[in-house]
């Protein structure tokens, strides 16, 4: 069942987020550990101005259990959701690493999707024939297209099974960019 994300499935998503981030490698998060980082991510989690917090999440449910999400947004409401990273380890009592800012990834007309993750013990379940990133995926779609944007947004390592979800739908590669030094390929997609 494809839903908003609530505050009842922190502990889940959290988790989720957490995984995705590792597999990632971003460079910037490196020096957090995975209890930092899972401490950040479940109290981000609560803040309604975090890219990671609840109100840009829809999840996918399976007996009960959040096993997949997805984040996105306008690009209109990206600078709002940036850079929340230093408060959050204020109120951890932390000190942050340098240079947490997060680079704006949608572009100005874009409903971006920034992720897409499915708990791996899940990766290979059905619901009426299709995988559960594919039921997350077409939810982003109906989700932009609700917001009034005519263009879905989303970057994807090449290779990866999200650029591979994506081009069976019909995305198509825009550009190359480099993010937290790594290549990705900006992908878009025309809902309207």
């Amino acid at each position: 069942m494809l839903r908003d994300a609530t505050i009842v499935d922190a502990d889940a998503v959290a988790m989720l987020v957490l995984h995705e981030l590792e597999r990632r490698q971003l460079r910037r998060l490196r020096r957090l550990s995975k209890e930092q980082l899972s401490q950040l991510l479940f109290v981000g989690y609560h803040q309604e101005n975090f890219r990671y917090g609840y109100p840009q999440a829809r999840v996918y449910q399976n007996q009960g259990v959040a096993v997949g999400v997805a984040y996105g947004y306008p690009a209109a409401v990206e600078p709002t959701l940036d850079n929340q990273w230093a408060s959050l380890f204020s109120r951890l009592q932390e000190t942050p690493p340098q240079q947490l800012v997060v680079t704006p990834r949608a572009l100005p007309d874009e409903w971006y999707l920034d992720l897409l993750t499915v708990r791996n013990r899940s990766k290979r379940k059905t619901f009426q024939q299709k995988w559960f990133d594919e039921w997350l995926l077409g939810d982003a779609l109906h989700q932009a297209r609700l917001s009034g944007q005519s263009v879905v947004g989303m970057d994807v390592r090449p290779g990866s099974s999200n650029a591979k979800l994506a081009a069976e739908f019909g995305f198509v590669a825009t550009m190359w960019r480099r993010l937290d030094r790594q290549n990705y390929l900006h992908l878009r997609y025309r809902v309207n």
